[in-house]
């Protein structure tokens, strides 16, 4: 794991002296290396779409293409541990790059059968591959945070504004894919984001940026899943988390057989348009809770932003015209972002004595892992009763995970 400590050459006032966006950004190492994480990362902005209608065209299905989204999230979450544990041990270049190179590949393969009219468990099967590949730029580049900006103020501000902008790329994302889609098949659009995840894996690994601290952490540092699993406090930490992925999962497939499915008036553009505003929501969440302050612990912040998501994904459910879809679906992003903040602001302290990645880690497939059963209960839900159904079975799956986070309570000292 990179050194909090890790030597920069000076630029401007000390770090510790400064505040804001503007320092986070002007910090040597930084803009190169942000940017080009977040070129990678907007692959899997864009392939959300895409797969779920490539593999809908190819067999007819949405409880098909649910539960290929579904194997996508599921393995992307489940094997996000194993990933880092091969980054840990390989070192991040040699690993990124080749996780990158297997992603596009296998998003080509999917591409490839479902134009041909593949069978429903080929379609799953090459999307639970295409996220058993998928590169964790994201988590690695939430790690090096903490070596690019130690300051703990700084560090804040930098979660809040990676938060922030990955929920503008997931702002971009839907509408560029739905805009794509009105020209070319989405099996061909698929493409795009595997073009995406090779350009920024390279520039990220060839970053400067990339070099506080070893390529290949020590011994000590790899990951010990089992340690921080079986402590509650952190458990209760990933809870809420996973409900909001099974929100998301539900989202990302409800809204596009909503709105333009073989029974809407809509069209793959207007459900990009939709989770466009989600995205945005969740952007506008994050940069006003990263202006806020609060004496709230995470905990207590974790279940009531959870909580106010849960009320407003069920609300969507009560839409009548895309028009009310998108504006509840945004009002319901605005807490989508800032539980992800306090999350990995949380984390970072679990993750403390060499732990950061796996902390880290451990948020990204607890959200992954919540996507990927909410994408598979959509796609059921949509089938046997209807798209607005499933805003109202995230809902109540969110909250019956949501109910053991409180019913544990932190121990007195």
């Amino acid at each position: 794991m990179p050194s909090p400590s890790a030597s920069r050459p000076p630029s401007g006032p000390p770090l510790a002296n400064r505040s804001g966006y503007a320092a986070v950004l002007t910090t040597p190492g930084v803009p190169f290396l942000f940017a080009s994480a977040l070129t990678g990362r907007f692959a899997y902005a864009l392939v959300g779409l895409p797969m779920l209608l490539s593999v809908h065209a190819s067999t007819g299905s949405y409880a098909v293409a649910g539960a290929a989204m579904g194997a996508y999230g599921a393995t992307a979450g489940f094997l996000a541990p194993l990933r880092a544990r091969l980054i840990d041990r390989f070192g991040r270049r040699r690993m990124l790059l080749s996780l990158a190179i297997a992603f596009a590949t296998a998003l080509g393969l999917l591409s490839l059968a479902t134009g041909a009219g593949d069978s429903a468990w080929l379609s799953i099967s090459l999307a639970g591959l295409v996220g058993a590949v998928a590169p964790p730029l994201g988590p690695i580049m939430r790690v090096l945070w903490a070596a690019l900006v130690p300051a703990p103020g700084l560090l804040r501000k930098a979660l809040s504004l990676d938060a922030v902008l990955e929920e503008v790329l997931y702002l971009a994302g839907p509408v560029l894919a739905g805009t794509i889609l009105l020209w070319t098949a989405p099996g061909t659009a698929l493409f795009v984001p595997a073009a995406l995840i090779l350009v920024g894996t390279v520039l990220m690994v060839t970053s400067p940026g990339m070099r506080p601290g070893p390529d290949t952490p020590a011994a000590g540092d790899r990951l010990r899943g089992g340690a921080l699993l079986t402590d509650p406090r952190f458990v209760a930490l990933l809870l809420p988390v996973l409900a909001a992925g099974v929100l998301v999962g539900t989202v990302y497939v409800a809204v596009p057989a909503l709105v333009s499915g073989p029974d809407a008036a809509g069209s793959p553009a207007g459900a990009g348009i939709i989770l466009a505003l989600f995205a945005a929501g969740s952007a506008v969440g994050g940069l006003v809770y990263g202006a806020v302050r609060t004496s709230w612990s995470a905990r207590r912040q974790l279940l009531l932003l959870t909580g106010m998501f849960l009320a407003g994904i069920a609300a969507a459910g009560l839409a009548t015209s895309p028009v009310a879809l998108g504006i509840l679906i945004a009002l319901a992003g605005l807490c989508l972002s800032p539980i992800m903040i306090v999350a990995y602001l949380a984390a970072s302290d679990f993750g403390r004595g060499g732990r950061a990645t796996e902390a880290t880690t451990w948020v990204n497939t607890a959200h992954n892992v919540g996507a990927a059963a909410g994408s598979a209960l959509a796609g059921v839900l949509i089938e046997t009763q209807g798209a607005g159904s499933a805003f109202f079975g995230a809902a109540v799956i969110g909250g019956a995970i949501l109910v053991p986070a409180l019913l544990i309570r932190r121990p007195r000292s």
